[in-house]
């Protein structure tokens, strides 16, 4: 009887777990990418964002910036002047993205990841995975994502998740979950 409950709490923890982008916060200035248009995503766009929503605040905040959204660890990213993005298909929904970040018209850092196609949208394959402690009974896990698609006006936008929960015994309390979306003009 004590292994069921016990497989029973595991199995309730790891459902709890899931954590999914909220699309809410985009919808409505969402152009579609399909496997017809791909390239679209295709081009250069400003490093500072120009608007921003979050699940969790209502008011526009202060910009995250591509670099934090898009998870990349490099030093002195924060002060780039434009991203250039370059698609190339490796497969019917799969991308492989190369993101540039200039300064002065120079290559500060260069980057590829990954995307798969779903839902008119790019999901990059960055999601990272942080535990500590003992997961669901002495500790936590956080978890985030991020993907990319264009604006009705054809600019850029990101769209992040971060799930950071714990638990004490399997007994769930703490945690929250962020989703954050912010747009870039194009340049070119």
């Amino acid at each position: 009887m004590k292994t069921k409950i016990l497989g029973l709490a595991i199995f309730l923890t790891t459902l709890n777990s899931c954590v999914s982008f909220d699309r809410k916060l985009i919808k409505d200035d969402l152009t579609k990418i399909s496997e017809n248009n791909g390239k679209s995503i295709e081009g250069k766009y400003e490093f500072k964002g120009y608007d921003n929503s979050s699940s969790l605040i209502s008011k526009q905040s202060e910009s995250i910036g591509i670099a934090r959204m898009l998870d990349l660890k490099n030093q002195g990213l924060e002060d780039c002047d434009f991203l250039e993005i370059k698609s190339k298909k490796l497969d019917s929904k799969l991308y492989e993205l190369e993101l540039t970040l200039f300064k002065n018209d120079s290559v500060k850092h260069s980057y590829k990841l990954n995307a798969t196609l779903k839902n008119g949208i790019l999901t990059l394959k960055n999601r990272t995975t942080k535990c500590t402690g003992i997961p669901y009974f002495l500790g936590g896990c956080e978890v985030s994502q991020s993907r990319i698609g264009l604006t009705a006006d054809n600019n850029l936008v990101i769209h992040s998740y971060n799930d950071n929960n714990g638990s004490f015994l399997f007994l769930m309390w703490a945690g929250r979950t962020i989703n954050y979306a912010e747009k870039f003009k194009r340049i070119q």
